[in-house]
């Protein structure tokens, strides 16, 4: 009988594996018979593992199991997106991608709204994921056409699905932004101002204005100008607070100077080539893979910033949308290849930010990242 080892070390075989007969191919090109040696190993390990029983296989056992049955889970989802890229042929590429960027949309709502009180969300991010999954279902359907495979038709009402789900929590975070007396309203609007506040300097305070991405600044201003309307409203209710007034000289303070701030980035923009933006974005994307080599890799997870990945993992999502949005005007092979590095950086930091928490909410089954 396999010990606890011995399967560990058996799923790392499964996953190198996997790497070196599917990883950077087309799916529409690869053989599925190895992938389905994949899974009828993988499920074997698994019920070896469970055989050893609770005593004999220890506390790392419930993490192994874990990370086995996600591993199976991913080679079966592999099985079906490779029968459904031999159906559709290379437009599937270009079809995944598409689901890659609505997976990472909605890896953002899950960590900046899920399970959170709606009187401290951000509105204008939310709106923001809205109007990305939109246009995301459209590119889907404009690649699919008439050709989508049932298994992917599945894919387009997920995102369909999620975007009414926002819509309905768009509705909701006004009324509980708006919620309390009048003081409690206050505090609140200067609580969500803050937020914007710290989201200029960490995204845009001391940054190449070529690879800031207008839009996000956009978002900030929006934000930070209901924010204003509504301290207005609450002294036209009879809120007479030197706290209320004072924020609203700060707030106008931010909003003129992130409107000039926003002119200059456009000004800047506007006089570099669309191939140079690019080129600068990917040395940005650069400086955040370093960031993770230095304070994340071969690190204990208890011992690292959660807050830290979170933002990483934020960051280089502005990158990668601006490479995707950018692409669609001007094809560019280095920022196409470019694009492939970020996604799958992404999707790691994605994975191991679920890792890190998880390790974080229970050290005894920590391991290294």
């Amino acid at each position: 009988m396999a010990s606890v080892e011995e399967l560990e070390n058996e799923l790392k075989g499964l996953e190198q594996e996997y790497e070196a007969a599917y990883t950077g191919k087309d799916r529409h090109t690869v053989d599925l018979g190895p992938l389905r040696e994949l899974i009828a190993k993988t499920d074997k390990a698994i019920r070896s593992l469970e055989s050893l029983g609770a005593l004999t296989a220890g506390e790392s056992a419930s993490a192994l199991h874990k990370a086995m049955t996600d591993r199976k889970a991913f080679f079966e989802r592999e099985e079906v997106l490779i029968k459904s890229a031999k159906d559709m042929g290379p437009a599937f590429e270009r079809f995944a991608t598409e689901g890659t960027s609505a997976n990472f949309a909605f890896d953002r709502y899950v960590r900046h709204f899920a399970g959170q009180s709606r009187d401290t969300r951000d509105l204008g991010l939310l709106k923001e994921l809205i109007e990305e999954l939109k246009g995301i279902k459209k590119r889907m359907l404009a690649v699919g056409g008439k050709k989508i495979p049932e298994a992917l038709e599945r894919d387009v009402d997920i995102v369909t699905q999620n975007i009414e789900r926002y819509q309905v929590e768009e509705r909701e975070i006004p009324k509980a932004q708006a919620s309390g007396t009048v003081e409690e309203q206050a505090d609140r609007l200067a609580m969500l101002a803050n937020q914007q506040f710290a989201i200029y300097q960490k995204f845009f305070a001391g940054q190449s204005r070529v690879t800031r991405r207008p839009g996000l600044l956009v978002r900030l201003l929006d934000n930070l100008k209901r924010y204003r309307a509504a301290m207005f409203e609450l002294k036209s209710k009879g809120l007479n607070s030197e706290d209320n007034t004072g924020n609203i000289g700060i707030v106008d303070g931010r909003i003129q100077a992130y409107e000039k701030e926003l002119a200059e980035i456009r000004k800047v923009r506007s006089q570099i080539k669309l191939s140079d933006i690019m080129g600068s974005l990917g040395g940005a994307a650069n400086e955040l893979f370093e960031e993770y080599r230095r304070d994340f890799a071969g690190k204990d997870r208890t011992a690292v910033s959660l807050e830290q990945l979170f933002d990483l993992v934020d960051k280089l999502d502005e990158i990668r949308r601006q490479m995707e949005e950018l692409g669609r005007v001007e094809k560019n092979e280095t920022n196409a290849k470019n694009l492939v590095i970020v996604r799958d950086y992404q999707g790691s930091w994605v994975r191991e930010f679920q890792s890190v928490k998880a390790a974080q909410a229970n050290p005894a089954l920590a391991a290294k990242g």
